[in-house]
């Protein structure tokens, strides 16, 4: 559904999902678009109550979607890959299921029901070997489980108290790393709902092996910076990481809260400054950040130049921003730099929505 131009850059917008059921795009870290840029995957509540989703792919040629999986527990993915992941219950039991993007064919590649639920999104290494996610072992214990698809073995690699929403990211180039949020002080109660998502000292970020260990502590979030705000993701292959920190309107537009840094940096560079910037994502080239302005008047979406830090409004997204994450507008970029995709509750329904980028903004930005 074509729903006219922004104002803004004269992007034109597409409502892609109509349905009266909640659509999510998810999470814009790991962008799960296919590499020519022509097919998304989704996520589809048939209501609020429900905790089981569906999973949905979107052709961009033809602005057709269709439902290609579900009950979906949970869902991980590699950037920009062909495919992915998501568990299901089939014939009474948990499964691992590799979807391409490409055919749509599903291959059941592993039976997780010896193993303990995973409770957030996963991470896939670039050669499609290892499956990372986040699961609870017990009262305060934490820890990231590792599959080996090859070989059908799975190990916990790495554990904390308060590993509780690790946003668990690979190295998309080499997959040697793995990113890992710390969200120091938080705690879940035993139904995993959060009682205090982050303590005194906030969030920050290190960087493990794939095995675990190697733990980097990157120069973000206290002492270093500002706290992080829990969004961060790997820029393309250039092993930087973008993400963002938490401070005030004027402080944001004089010093800037965007930032970048690399594993064994002594210090995170600026990268942007403006109006504070949440949500945050990168071009599978690595030359841009994709954020929305939470604070500022339509929820705008930006799009910047991580090399010059110039930004422009690309659209806006009028979405509520409530509690519920799917009125977060999660934006991204699809592969061939066509398309932003981002969610909104503007109609009253959380929906997707993709917005077209025109002919010279991108230049614009890095000239």
């Amino acid at each position: 559904m074509r729903r006219g131009r922004d104002p803004s850059s004269g992007s034109e917008l597409v409502q892609l999902t109509s349905s009266p059921v909640i659509s999510d795009c998810i999470y814009g870290e790991q962008p799960p678009c296919n590499p020519d840029g022509t097919r998304i995957a989704f996520l589809r509540y048939l209501h609020s109550g429900d905790p089981n989703r569906e999973l949905w792919v979107c052709d961009l040629e033809t602005m057709r979607v269709a439902r290609v999986g579900g009950p979906v527990l949970s869902v991980g993915c590699q950037a920009y890959s062909d495919f992915v992941y998501y568990e299901t219950v089939k014939r009474g039991r948990r499964v691992l299921v590799e979807l391409s993007l490409e055919t749509l064919e599903a291959e059941e590649v592993f039976d997780t029901s010896g193993l303990p639920r995973f409770m957030v999104r996963g991470t896939v290494s670039p050669d499609g070997r290892y499956y990372v996610s986040m699961a609870r072992l017990g009262p305060r214990r934490y820890a990231l489980i590792r599959l080996d698809l090859r070989k059908g073995e799975w190990r916990v690699i790495h554990e904390r108290p308060d590993l509780i929403n690790p946003h668990p990211q690979f190295e998309p180039s080499r997959g040697l790393d793995i990113l890992v949020q710390w969200n120091r002080g938080g705690l879940l109660d035993e139904a995993g709902n959060i009682v205090r998502l982050v303590g005194e000292e906030g969030a920050t970020l290190y960087v493990i092996d794939r095995d675990g260990g190697s733990v980097r502590q990157l120069p973000v979030g206290r002492p270093y910076t500002a706290p992080i705000t829990g969004h961060e993701c790997w820029v393309g292959r250039t092993g930087e990481v973008v993400l963002t920190i938490d401070l005030p309107w004027q402080e944001a537009v004089e010093r800037g809260n965007v930032l970048a840094v690399r594993p064994g940096e002594a210090s995170a560079r600026v990268v942007s400054k403006g109006p504070p910037v949440c949500h945050i994502s990168a071009s599978r080239d690595g030359r841009f950040f994709i954020g929305d302005e939470l604070s500022s008047p339509g929820k705008p979406i930006v799009v910047g130049s991580m090399r010059t830090g110039r930004r422009a409004v690309l659209c806006r997204t009028m979405t509520s921003t409530s509690s519920a994450q799917y009125t977060h507008p999660h934006p991204y970029m699809t592969a061939d730099n066509r398309w932003v995709i981002f969610n909104s509750d503007r109609t009253g329904v959380p929906q997707l929505y993709a917005a077209s980028v025109p002919d010279d903004f991108l230049d614009s930005l890095e000239s």
